[in-house]
């Protein structure tokens, strides 16, 4: 149930704020560049204001992100070390069977020489 709640809070408190942080700022720059309107000190006000907890969300939820795929990779780390294994007897495998197959081959040879002679 927590969970729950704290995705709630999250849809309905977070992103307003950093969809409003980023419209704000946005409708200065635009008003700025394009129609040549200088940003006053309220619109800078506004943004700084909104922009403190949108940058905390930000950040939050970027430490969320790097936790989660810490996770995941510790999660995939011994299926890479199993496949690693695996790979390592594969190949281990292949060698034997190439040093048979020469050795048996070397052998074939050996007894074809001493039955002609």
């Amino acid at each position: 149930m927590r969970r729950n709640s704290t995705k709630n809070l999250f849809w309905f408190v977070s992103v307003p704020i950093v969809l409003a942080w980023v419209s704000f700022a946005s409708l200065a720059v635009y008003q700025s560049v394009v129609n040549g309107i200088e940003i006053t000190e309220n619109q800078l006000t506004v943004i700084g204001i909104v922009g403190g907890p949108a940058l905390l969300i930000i950040t939050n939820l970027l430490d969320l992100f790097k936790q989660e795929t810490t996770v995941d990779i510790g999660l995939l780390t011994p299926d890479a070390e199993a496949d690693g294994k695996i790979a390592e007897m594969r190949v281990k495998h292949e060698l034997e069977r190439a040093a048979a197959q020469h050795e048996h081959e070397m052998e074939m040879e050996k007894s074809t020489v001493t039955t002609k002679e």
